[in-house]
Parts: C-alpha cells; structure tokens; sequence
C-alpha cells in the first residue's frame, strides 16, 4: 500500500495545497498593485513600499535554510501546522495596524512561506509519493493562478470594501489550509504504516557538502533571479523601448498567463518518465532565447516576454518535482529543499537590486540586459547538471 493512500486520501492532500497556495505569493503580489492607497493611506514614501516588496526574499531564504532543523526537532506535520497558523494570522493582521504593523506582518508572513516552501516538497513525499508529479504540478500551478488572480481583482475589491479587508481577507485561505491540516495530522498519526514507508535509513544526508544538491540550488536559483528581476523592471524595460505603460504591462501578464501551460505540460512528460535532462536544458535555453530576444529582436517583446514565462515556471516547477524525485526518503527530500531554495532565493535576492542599480548608473537598461543573458547562458549548463536521475542522498 502506497503512502499517499495509507495515511491520507489523496483528494484531501491536493484540496490541501489549493487552499495553501493561495497565500505562498498572493500577499507580496498583491502590494504593488496598492502601492498608491499604501502611500496615500498610510503617509509612506514609494521607497518604503519598495523595500516592503525586497523583504519577503531574504525571509524566504532565512525560512528555508532553517526549516529542516525545526522540523527534525519538531516534527514535519508540526512545523507545517506553525507556519500555516503565522501565515494565517500574519495575512489577516497586518493592515489594521499602522505602517509598523504592515512591515512586522510582512516579514512574518515572509518568514512562514519560507518555511512551507522548504517544507511542502518533504510533505508531497511522504503523503503522496506515487503522485509526486501531479501533486507538485498541481501546487505550482494553483500558486501562480492565484498570485495572478489576486494582482488583478485585489482594486476592484478596494471599490465594494476598505482597503484593509482587500487585503486581509485572502486569509481566510490561510485559515482553510490550517483546518486540512490539523485533520491531516490526525490522520497521520492514526497511520503507522508512514512513517515506516518513509523512514530514512543509512548515513544522515548534507545537502549543503553534496555537489549536485549545489547544482540544483544555483539553477533554481539563477531563474528565480530571472523570475523577481523581469517582474520588477519588464514594464519599464518595456516602456525604454518606446512601448506606453499600457503596452507595457501587457509583458507583465504575457511573462505570467503562460504559466499554466508550461506547469500543465511539464506534468504529462513527468507523469511519463520523460528525460528530465532535456526538461531542464529545454527550459533553460527558452530563458537564454527570452533575453537574447529583449536586446536583439525588441520588435517582439511580448513573444520573448512568454518565451521567458514558459522556461521560468517549467525550471520552478521542475525544481520543486527534483527534491522528492531526486532523494530516496522524506528526511533528505526536507534537507535538500531546505538548502536548495536557501541558496535560491538568496541568489534572487540579489538581481532586482544589481541590476536595477545598473540601470540607475547607466541610464539604460542594455548593460543590465546583457548581464541577465549571460547568467540565463550558465544556467544553462546548470541544467544539464541538474537534470540527472540519480539521488542525491
């Protein structure tokens, strides 16, 4: 008997990531879409909501890089369960407290989501290993729908009600996700039969001494320095080569509305043991092509826009699919995520912030552009490395 259906259905586990990946993005999205009522609200400079959008990534990093040695101490189910219920809290208090409140709840929240994102992979592969593909899938996906959904419908919201439960109320999603969980949790426990599916046998796994979990971190975490650096400045990349704002964020939506495709997709060829070394070059070189096309093709913005979508969600999604493919048992798929996305999103951290600062001493995005091509030509090769079956552990 498998895991996934020893210890709970697996209806119940992928209910349970729909409601969980309404809040992994939709909070941080959703702030510049209100940046303007946040500034006039609440008195703050536009500099302020910008580093309220820079904090979720190093929090994301601090979150990963300590999530594996809580949930050993604590548990796996248990770390999940704190981390939701912050979230949760974090989501539906932050706005009713002042600016003070807003940044205490952001890096709370932050904080928590850096957990669950160490931490989901681990659960998948305790709970539904058979279904490592589509459940993984299913996460990403309805993690970037509802990021999406959220960016666009959070001002008409602020039309029919108060910015503050605009805002506060996608964590109700939270509270959902906590309430599956805690029923989870008790199922777990009445099922003996997981933990001994799962138990980790042999020499103890270190990710951060085992050169492919490096490849792997540096390749999640080159195209999520793609991923923040194109959602930051594509509009305005846009608009220096002639485009208006309204044509603009036209790149923004054709970079996002791709994602569904690409994660659908990623998932059949899974699901059918296809190369996952070609999935990973494949997606790497439509990132090189995406940037190659932004300095020397600019009369296809939009296409190059979606080339990029396409690749960036294949590489996140596959990244995600990698730590349960590529361990042998749930304790090594926790440290592996954990060191992964520590290194990734500290790597991510660090693009909006060279290559906006290029931009700001040049005056023109083309020094900025031809630094991102180059890193999407590495990552290239750190997909190769990172598209091997074997297990890391």
């Amino acid at each position: 008997m498998t895991p996934s259906k020893s210890a709970i259905p697996l209806a119940l586990l992928c209910v349970f990531l729909v409601f969980s990946a309404i809040n992994m993005r939709s909070p941080i999205v959703m702030l510049g879409s209100v940046a303007s009522t946040l500034t006039d609200t609440l008195g703050v400079s536009v500099s302020t909501i910008g580093l309220l959008g820079a904090l979720p990534m190093p929090m994301f990093a601090l979150g990963a890089l300590v999530a594996p040695r809580f949930a050993k101490r604590f548990g796996l189910e248990n770390m999940m369960i704190i981390s939701t219920a912050i979230l949760a809290i974090s989501v539906l208090g932050r706005v009713w407290s002042g600016v003070w409140g807003l940044y205490v709840g952001t890096v709370a929240l932050s904080l928590a989501i850096g957990f669950l994102n160490a931490l989901t992979a681990p659960f998948i592969k305790k709970y539904a290993s058979n279904h490592i593909a589509l459940t993984t899938g299913l996460f990403s996906l309805s993690m970037s729908l509802f990021a999406g959904m959220c960016a666009y419908v959070v001002v008409p919201l602020m039309a029919v009600m108060s910015w503050q439960v605009a805002l506060s109320s996608w964590g109700v999603g939270a509270i959902c996700s906590l309430i599956i969980l805690l029923f989870i949790n008790k199922l777990s426990k009445q099922s003996s039969q997981t933990t001994a599916l799962n138990a980790g046998t042999g020499t103890p796994f270190n990710a951060w001494k085992n050169k492919d979990a490096w490849y792997l971190g540096i390749y999640m975490g080159i195209q999520s320095l793609l991923f923040y650096t194109v959602a930051s400045f594509l509009p305005s990349i846009g608009m220096s080569y002639g485009l208006t704002l309204a044509q603009a964020s036209g790149l923004a939506l054709a970079f996002q509305v791709v994602a569904p495709m690409a994660i659908f997709l990623l998932t059949f060829l899974i699901k059918r043991n296809f190369s996952i070394k070609i999935i990973a070059l494949v997606a790497s070189i439509l990132n090189v092509i995406g940037a190659g096309g932004l300095i020397w093709s600019p009369d296809y913005l939009h296409l190059w826009s979606a080339i990029m979508g396409f690749g960036g969600a294949s590489i996140f999604t596959l990244s995600l699919m990698l730590f349960s493919i590529r361990t042998s048992n749930v304790e090594s798929a926790r440290d592996l995520s954990g060191m992964v996305q520590a290194v990734g999103y500290g790597v991510a951290f660090f693009g909006p912030l060279i290559l906006g600062k290029l931009y700001e001493k040049t005056g023109t995005w083309e020094l900025s552009l031809y630094v991102l091509f180059i890193l999407m030509c590495v990552n290239v090769v750190f997909g190769w490395l990172s598209g091997s079956g074997e297990k890391v552990d």
